[in-house]
């Protein structure tokens, strides 16, 4: 795997750029569209709200999905038994699913553009595009973990299934983590700092002054 490296150019500003195999290009692309169709299958799925049509208010699901991975995703606002109100944790998830859905989809759409069937191993981010792109990878990260602890409740994790998913899941932590390196940039830090708060205390008598 290329780490993932920041760029500067006057026309252009601030570019993150690495290269992917083409079967890590392929995965993360097909990752990327499984996501977003079982989102946009949810979303296509949700009841009907009369009122909410007649307000212009967004509705979704009142309930948790069925689908573990999904569920994981779309985790509930509430933990178990901390509702004030009984009903509060669905309604809720019926007033915000949506929204939540389609900034996700938003994020994955970056994804699936860059890695669809006319993207490139070289892979060239904008800082927008790059923000949005640590939020689809995690995401993606989220969805295939529960997936991989399904599968090896059901087959061990010496399948070899789950030993190719872990290998997916470790690919996918690293690739978010260089980006994230890359975008925080190198820390500015005194080199005159650790005289003061990192080294360890030498012999008093060694000090100009003698002092403790």
């Amino acid at each position: 795997m290329d780490a993932w490296s920041k760029k500067k150019g006057m026309m252009r500003g601030t570019r993150y750029v690495t290269r992917l195999e083409p079967l890590e290009r392929e995965m993360l692309g097909e990752s990327a569209s499984t996501i977003a169709d079982a989102l946009m299958d949810r979303v296509r799925s949700a009841p009907k709200d009369e009122l909410a049509e007649l307000t212009g208010m967004t509705s979704g699901h009142a309930d948790a999905p069925d689908n573990p991975a999904l569920a994981r995703l779309l985790p509930s606002f509430f933990k178990d038994g901390a509702e004030e109100v009984e009903g509060d944790a669905s309604l809720m998830r019926q007033l915000n699913e949506t929204d939540i859905i389609r900034n996700k989809l938003l994020s994955l759409r970056v994804v699936a553009d860059a890695l669809g069937p006319d993207g490139s191993v070289n892979l060239t981010l904008s800082e927008s595009e790059a923000r949005l792109w640590t939020n689809a990878v995690s995401d993606i990260r989220t969805y295939h973990y529960q997936q991989l602890q399904t599968l090896i409740a059901r087959h061990g994790e010496d399948d070899e299934r789950c030993v190719a998913a872990q290998q997916y899941m470790d690919w996918l932590g690293g690739h978010l983590d260089s980006l994230m390196f890359a975008m925080m940039g190198d820390l500015d830090i005194d080199d005159s700092f650790g005289d003061d708060f990192g080294d360890e205390p030498g012999n008093p008598e060694d000090r100009p002054d003698g002092s403790r």
